[in-house]
């Protein structure tokens, strides 16, 4: 209150017109990096695309094990039938011809394919018991009957030939975008921390990095009609298409050592020895506690940052590759996606960029008499993802066995 109508700094409090001594700086409720899966994606290789859909070929190596369907009739039964699995949904017994071994890893009998499969290539006949093995003896259901190979005489014709054809991936591309707007009153009005119209501009792209990151996490494949009239498409994120080439996600609830081991062998057994795992902090946390307890496995010191694109990587050591943690702060914020992992083999992972449209800044999009000032980033770019079998997602990483 006024002391004989003189003022001091309190009667300046409201509505803080005494400027005291702000630092010219916000602080922002975001940790460092909170898009690390597009920050990664942007330091490596990306790849341009002259047409929204877009598609890449998988070729996969020749199956070297079949299953059967059924137990054989008898010991002396030379038709087996094999369950439908893989990329051979339907035709089983393609990729074998006449003169291949092949043996049962349950009884270890041989058997010596005797006449090239035909449609509908679900059985192949076979010669039993080659070299005396599992003489008598029938092949049980589900047995797995595994390649060793092929035999011919001398002065055989060449066998038939066997080939195999690619499969075809598709996924689109997605437009984002994420506006900043002012009125021009409010552009010219001193503010604090900064003047409105930058702090608003950095807001704008700070919310595209972030849309974009789950998007290109989380996002599921799909075209239809906007609005307008015109196409929209949203492309299929690393989690959807991963869980969809894989048929489920890996259940890593109520983890232990012996879950951990199986589940790292399983992730190693197809594409690179060195990984990357996107994490949510529940599920980091918990795996530490199984690597704290367990001396089988090592946490290395932090990879420095010149190594890593500026991510915060810890290398988890196993016998079957190398596993590089990096913990995701805006799965931390989820209560579903805290407890999970996202295992990336970073060979077979980019992001596609339409060709002149990546990250833009487009000024001037006010109408010509509003007095505004509007404008707006923009990006169109998708997801490429390979062979799921070199990719995981674990799921459910909030419980100790």
């Amino acid at each position: 209150m006024a002391y004989f109508d003189m003022q001091g700094t309190g009667d300046w409090s409201t509505p803080d017109l005494r400027p005291k001594n702000y630092r010219q700086a916000a602080f922002k409720l975001f940790p460092d990096s909170p898009t690390p899966f597009t920050k990664f994606l942007s330091m490596t290789k990306s790849r341009m695309t002259s047409d929204p859909d877009y598609k890449i070929f998988e070729w996969r190596l020749p199956k070297m094990a079949w299953i059967m369907n059924g137990a054989t009739a008898a010991s002396t039964t030379t038709a087996l039938t094999f369950v439908a699995t893989g990329a051979e949904t339907t035709t089983p017994a393609k990729g074998l011809k006449a003169g291949d071994l092949l043996k049962d890893e349950t009884s270890g009998e041989i058997v010596l394919v005797s006449v090239d499969p035909a449609d509908p290539w679900t059985t192949v006949e076979v010669v039993r018991h080659w070299g005396g093995t599992n003489a008598g003896a029938v092949i049980a259901d589900a047995s797995v009957m595994r390649w060793v190979g092929s035999a011919y005489s001398e002065g055989s014709n060449a066998p038939t030939a066997i080939s195999r054809r690619a499969t075809v991936v598709t996924n689109y591309t997605q437009i984002f975008k994420d506006t900043a707007d002012v009125t021009g009153t409010a552009e010219q009005t001193e503010i604090r921390p900064m003047k409105p119209w930058p702090q608003l501009k950095g807001e704008a792209l700070e919310r595209h990095m972030q849309k974009m990151e789950l998007a290109l996490l989380h996002g599921v494949q799909y075209e239809t009609t906007g609005a307008n009239g015109k196409p929209l498409r949203t492309t299929g994120g690393f989690r959807t298409l991963v869980v969809a080439g894989l048929g489920s996600a890996v259940d890593m609830s109520a983890l232990s050592v012996t879950k951990l081991e199986n589940a790292l062998q399983t992730v190693f057994t197809y594409g690179s020895k060195r990984k990357m795992m996107l994490t949510g902090y529940t599920a980091l946390n918990y795996i530490n506690k199984v690597v704290r307890e367990n001396t089988q496995f090592q946490f290395n010191a932090p990879l420095p940052a010149e190594q890593t694109y500026g991510l915060n990587v810890r290398e988890l050591v196993c016998p079957f590759g190398t596993l590089g943690i990096i913990p995701h702060p805006l799965m931390a914020e989820s209560a579903l996606y805290t407890t999970e992992g996202y295992i990336i083999d970073p060979k077979y992972v980019e992001q596609v960029i339409m060709r002149g449209r990546d990250t833009k800044w487009k000024d001037n999009a006010e109408a010509n008499d509003a007095d505004e000032r509007k404008g707006y980033y923009q990006t169109e770019c998708g997801l490429s993802l390979a062979l799921p079998e070199v990719h995981s997602v674990w799921t459910g990483m909030s419980s100790l066995a």
